[in-house]
């Protein structure tokens, strides 16, 4: 029996848990579950928009899979981060949340280069400078987040 999505966020009893196969754990705490559940859900969203019409080019399908991988792994950590945020606190980490958001916005606009029918949503400046704007935001969201001493 499937159990709402919800559900695997909300604490439950260790029975329901047990039933879900999160036995001792929840998502939250097993971060290779957690890592499993996003790029399912990476993958379901991006699959008829991005890897199916270029099935038939192995080339594409690669380098569509790499961004693919690279914005689970960007979502995987914005998640792990804020989670970390919530328990600790810690403005250092809140950074690094910020700096792996933009980590996503970079990898979302380096997938949309490769859609069809995306460069007439897109403002031409977008596809060349917008990317190296956010990586520089990311890394010194990352030099913040090191540097910054917290009292």
């Amino acid at each position: 029996m499937l159990m709402p999505l919800y559900s695997l966020f909300n604490r439950r009893s260790n029975r329901s848990r047990g039933l879900m196969g999160f036995t001792g754990q929840s998502i939250e705490t097993n971060k290779a579950k957690l890592l499993l559940l996003i790029s399912g859900l990476v993958v379901a969203i991006f699959l008829p928009a991005a890897i199916l019409p270029r099935i038939n080019h192995p080339f594409l399908v690669y380098r569509t899979s790499i961004h693919l991988a690279s914005i689970a792994i960007s979502v995987f950590l914005i998640v792990v981060s804020i989670l970390t945020y919530r328990r600790t606190g810690s403005v250092k980490i809140l950074y690094t949340s910020v700096a792996f958001l933009s980590l996503l916005v970079v990898e979302m606009i380096f997938l949309l280069q490769i859609v069809d029918g995306s460069n007439r949503i897109m403002i031409p400046l977008a596809y060349s400078e917008l990317p190296h704007i956010f990586l520089l935001t990311m890394l010194a969201l990352f030099g913040i987040g090191v540097l910054r001493v917290e009292k």
